[in-house]
């Protein structure tokens, strides 16, 4: 079985952290063979006793975890800085806002013996994907505009994603180092704001996981935010966090 190194993006946010690694250890992790952990833990949300008790949680995890402190938050920054540290032949990306809704395993691997695939992400309920209409391949269609009318190519475009999935190493570290950090990160792969790094994911693909045409993860984060009224605002594929007023 292939190693699998474990890359954790998260805030100040101890309670939706340690619901996060109790269900991925329990239901994913044990069952794949895990390599290093890597954790970039960002100034934003909670005090510093949450930070200290979201480094703890990671370390009664993963014990020998490296763990990254940044000064300043940055999303797209925390993403390629755990990438970019990792050595395994595959990463899984973690945010720390998700539960596992079933159990996986090793099957998550087999997608990538078709060699296109660079990542298997997680059918999630937000992600409003009709895998029975559209099948496997997150994608998207391309169009041009002819005096304002949409004009369909017949091609399509992969789009990748920075929610929980496993990628390739070699491929997360490549777009790592393509990545602006000033914008979003999802957004670079498909936005047209990154010509380097659309041109480099133009000939893959991101295959969504879904066994059962349904959700296998759920969103804890955007019932967390509507229940304290932050809002994430997107603006020239740059994304902030704001308080609603």
């Amino acid at each position: 079985m292939p190693r699998i190194d474990l890359c954790i993006v998260a805030t100040r946010r101890p309670e939706l952290l340690a619901q996060t690694l109790a269900s991925f250890r329990e239901k994913v992790l044990n069952q794949l063979d895990m390599g290093s952990a890597y954790l970039n833990l960002d100034p934003v949300f909670g005090s510093p006793e949450d930070h200290a008790a979201c480094i703890q949680i990671v370390r009664d995890h993963f014990p020998d975890a490296v763990i990254f402190e940044p000064e300043q938050p940055g999303f797209c920054a925390a993403v390629a800085r755990v990438w970019s540290a990792s050595t395994s032949e595959y990463v899984f990306h973690l945010e720390d806002d998700w539960i596992s809704l079933r159990e996986m395993g090793q099957e998550l691997l087999e997608p990538f013996a078709n060699p296109s695939i660079m990542q298997v992400s997680f059918h999630t309920a937000d992600q409003n994907w009709d895998i029975a209409r559209k099948g496997h391949f997150h994608q998207r269609n391309e169009y041009a505009r002819l005096l304002g009318i949409k004009i369909p190519l017949f091609r399509t475009f992969p789009k990748f994603t920075t929610s929980p999935s496993i990628l390739r190493g070699n491929f997360a570290r490549h777009c790592a180092g393509l990545m602006d950090l000033t914008r979003d990160p999802e957004k670079q792969f498909y936005s047209g704001v990154n010509p380097a790094m659309e041109a480099y994911v133009a000939g893959y693909r991101n295959y969504i996981f879904s066994p059962e045409a349904k959700p296998v993860i759920r969103d804890m984060g955007r019932e967390w935010r509507e229940q304290r009224n932050i809002r994430k605002v997107i603006t020239n594929s740059t994304s902030t966090w704001e308080n609603g007023s």
